[in-house]
């Protein structure tokens, strides 16, 4: 989910007011919590590009979000302003809860906890963001004399498709049952039946509740080597408009193909210029036999080689992180980076911009738990035995730093 809303809100003009209803500032959804659908029968949304179930599913979520920020904001304003405020606060929910909940469950540790609450609410703490209304505590934004972008090495580093699992698990909703006690499965559907229009269906027929029920309770997979999702070796890409392309992907191959041909540095090199110390043989890299064997097998005995993403998928993690350290490296520069440059959260955050309703409903909210709490209260309550919405659902209430169930699952 990127955190500008452009997947709920679009990018251009035409998808900008396709998503729109134009009347009291809200979006186009469907009765049953779902996305609409136009005449196509294709999904009306920011991003219809390479959807599947689970991403549909929190599309639909923060679309709910936007219409719900809208009947709150509703008493004096009109249709335009409706949507543009509500755009606003939805798009900083987003961002927030990317910032100080998913990141924490992805570097599980107290110091990143305190890193990332720091990235957003600043030294001073909560109170003092909440009240002066700087997010990191800055009063502008700051560029560091280069203007903001996304980086190659960035994208890089984000390639998480490991994470996917191979089969999705759906739960037997209709079980008796609560969060102490496990939810029956009623069976596996493979990915490749949840994924573009088929996956539209099937998510029409399984419904937003079981959806993100099951994805709740199902651990993503580990982000390392031989533990690519086995459908995206062959997948089937789409364009901008959701229509599927005539030629068949192979994922993981595209993955190296697009670094090598971006000139994005190689492993050792990458390393270098991010002032992390490079290694000089495999056994640096992991304490992995089969992984060594292989990867001698590969590239030889030049370390120089070495693929970005596939030195990081090797490498040795640090207690409690599900991504490598070099990935970590650049995760820390740019998660500050996107927040100092945003004017949105640094000059302008503020009731003038937001709405003092607006505002408060921004910094009142910690986690995407606290959305689905505001939608679906019931499906929280009777299912979710978690702090977090990105932690497995019927884990411990608070373990203690370990590396999140949420990523740790045996090889595909």
């Amino acid at each position: 989910m990127k955190r500008d809303g452009s997947v709920i809100y679009g990018s251009n003009v035409e998808i900008l007011k396709k998503v729109r209803t134009f009347k009291d500032g809200k979006l186009k959804l469907s009765e049953n919590g779902l996305l609409e659908q136009d005449e196509n029968g294709k999904i009306i949304s920011g991003d219809v590009r390479n959807t599947w179930a689970g991403f549909v599913t929190l599309q639909a979520l923060f679309v709910q979000e936007h219409n719900l920020v809208c009947d709150v904001l509703k008493v004096q304003l009109e249709d335009e302003e409706l949507y543009r405020h509500a755009r606003l606060v939805t798009s900083a929910v987003i961002a927030k809860v990317h910032t100080i909940d998913w990141t924490v469950e992805l570097l599980k540790t107290d110091t990143l906890f305190a890193a990332m609450r720091t990235n957003w609410y600043g030294l001073l703490g909560k109170k003092f963001k909440d009240t002066f209304g700087h997010v990191g505590g800055l009063k502008k934004p700051e560029n560091h004399g280069v203007p903001y972008s996304l980086t190659e090495e960035f994208v890089s580093v984000y390639r998480m498709h490991q994470l996917l699992p191979d089969k999705l698990q759906l739960r037997n909703i209709d079980a008796t049952s609560g969060p102490n006690k496990s939810i029956p499965l009623t069976n596996e559907i493979p990915m490749g039946d949840l994924i573009g229009g088929k996956g539209e269906e099937n998510l029409s027929r399984i419904g937003f509740t079981k959806q993100m029920v099951s994805m709740g309770h199902q651990a993503c997979g580990a982000l390392e080597l031989w533990n690519y999702p086995i459908w995206m070796r062959d997948l089937i890409a789409q364009d901008v408009d959701g229509t599927d392309r005539p030629h068949h992907v192979d994922l993981a191959a595209l993955e190296i193909y697009r670094d090598r041909e971006r000139s994005v540095a190689r492993y050792n090199e990458f390393r270098r210029r991010m002032l992390q110390i490079p290694i000089t043989k495999w056994e640096d890299l992991t304490d992995d036999m089969e992984v060594i064997k292989t990867l001698h097998e590969v590239y030889g005995d030049d370390v120089e080689q070495l693929d970005l993403l596939v030195g990081m998928s090797a490498e040795k993690k640090i207690k409690g992180f599900a991504i490598s350290e070099t990935a970590f490296f650049i995760f820390l520069l740019m998660a500050s980076r996107r927040l100092e440059a945003d004017r949105f959260f640094t000059s302008n955050y503020n009731e003038e911009t937001y709405t003092k309703k607006g505002l408060e409903w921004v910094n009142t909210t910690e986690s995407l738990k606290d959305v689905l709490d505001r939608h679906y209260p019931e499906m929280t309550d009777k299912w979710m035995n978690s702090n977090s919405a990105f932690s497995v659902w019927d884990s411990s209430p608070q373990p203690h730093n370990p590396v999140p169930l949420y990523f740790r699952v045996p090889k595909h």
